[in-house]
Protein backbone atom coordinates (compact mmCIF):
# COMPACT_ATOMS: atom_id res chain seq x y z
CA UNK A 1 0.00 0.00 0.00
CA UNK A 2 0.72 3.36 -1.01
CA UNK A 3 2.13 5.74 2.34
CA UNK A 4 -0.25 8.36 2.36
CA UNK A 5 1.82 10.79 4.81
CA UNK A 6 5.63 10.14 3.01
CA UNK A 7 7.54 13.04 1.81
CA UNK A 8 6.71 13.82 -1.84
CA UNK A 9 8.82 16.40 -2.24
CA UNK A 10 11.82 14.68 -2.25
CA UNK A 11 10.73 12.35 -5.04
CA UNK A 12 11.63 13.73 -8.66
CA UNK A 13 9.16 15.15 -11.43
CA UNK A 14 8.30 12.16 -13.93
CA UNK A 15 10.50 13.43 -17.00
CA UNK A 16 8.22 14.61 -20.29
CA UNK A 17 9.03 14.89 -23.71
CA UNK A 18 8.67 17.76 -25.53
CA UNK A 19 8.36 18.98 -29.34
CA UNK A 20 9.55 21.64 -29.77
CA UNK A 21 9.05 23.17 -33.80
CA UNK A 22 11.19 26.29 -35.03
CA UNK A 23 9.22 27.57 -37.87
CA UNK A 24 10.08 29.40 -40.85
CA UNK A 25 8.51 32.51 -41.98
CA UNK A 26 5.47 31.12 -44.34
CA UNK A 27 6.68 31.22 -47.80
CA UNK A 28 3.26 30.30 -49.35
CA UNK A 29 4.74 26.60 -50.22
CA UNK A 30 3.73 23.14 -48.33
CA UNK A 31 5.30 22.90 -44.84
CA UNK A 32 5.35 20.06 -42.82
CA UNK A 33 5.23 21.94 -39.47
CA UNK A 34 1.16 21.44 -39.16
CA UNK A 35 1.32 18.09 -39.61
CA UNK A 36 4.11 17.50 -37.11
CA UNK A 37 2.21 19.48 -34.74
CA UNK A 38 -1.13 17.61 -35.34
CA UNK A 39 0.79 14.64 -34.75
CA UNK A 40 2.29 15.58 -31.27
CA UNK A 41 -0.74 16.96 -30.13
CA UNK A 42 -2.69 13.67 -31.09
CA UNK A 43 -0.35 11.47 -28.61
CA UNK A 44 -1.33 13.90 -26.19
CA UNK A 45 2.77 15.61 -26.39
CA UNK A 46 2.99 19.17 -24.89
CA UNK A 47 4.34 21.76 -28.11
CA UNK A 48 6.32 24.47 -28.50
CA UNK A 49 6.49 26.87 -31.42
CA UNK A 50 9.33 28.97 -32.03
CA UNK A 51 8.99 31.56 -35.34
CA UNK A 52 11.70 34.06 -35.83
CA UNK A 53 11.27 37.66 -35.81
CA UNK A 54 11.28 40.07 -38.75
CA UNK A 55 14.18 40.76 -40.11
CA UNK A 56 16.46 39.22 -42.94
CA UNK A 57 16.82 36.07 -43.69
CA UNK A 58 20.62 35.36 -42.40
CA UNK A 59 19.02 37.21 -39.01
CA UNK A 60 16.07 35.16 -38.64
CA UNK A 61 18.54 31.84 -38.61
CA UNK A 62 21.41 33.15 -36.66
CA UNK A 63 18.48 34.07 -34.06
CA UNK A 64 17.04 30.36 -34.38
CA UNK A 65 20.04 29.21 -34.07
CA UNK A 66 21.00 31.03 -30.96
CA UNK A 67 18.10 29.43 -29.13
CA UNK A 68 18.69 26.14 -30.13
CA UNK A 69 22.59 26.64 -28.87
CA UNK A 70 21.17 27.98 -25.99
CA UNK A 71 19.15 25.39 -24.59
CA UNK A 72 22.03 23.09 -25.92
CA UNK A 73 24.14 24.51 -23.28
CA UNK A 74 21.83 24.96 -20.59
CA UNK A 75 20.82 20.70 -20.81
CA UNK A 76 24.63 20.23 -21.17
CA UNK A 77 25.17 21.73 -17.58
CA UNK A 78 22.38 20.75 -15.76
CA UNK A 79 23.15 17.68 -16.87
CA UNK A 80 26.54 17.81 -15.61
CA UNK A 81 28.30 17.35 -18.97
Amino acid sequence: PDDFFRDRVEEPAALRARVVLLRDRPTGGLSAAPAARDLALAHDAPVSELEPGDGEELEALAELIAITDFAAVYLALASGV
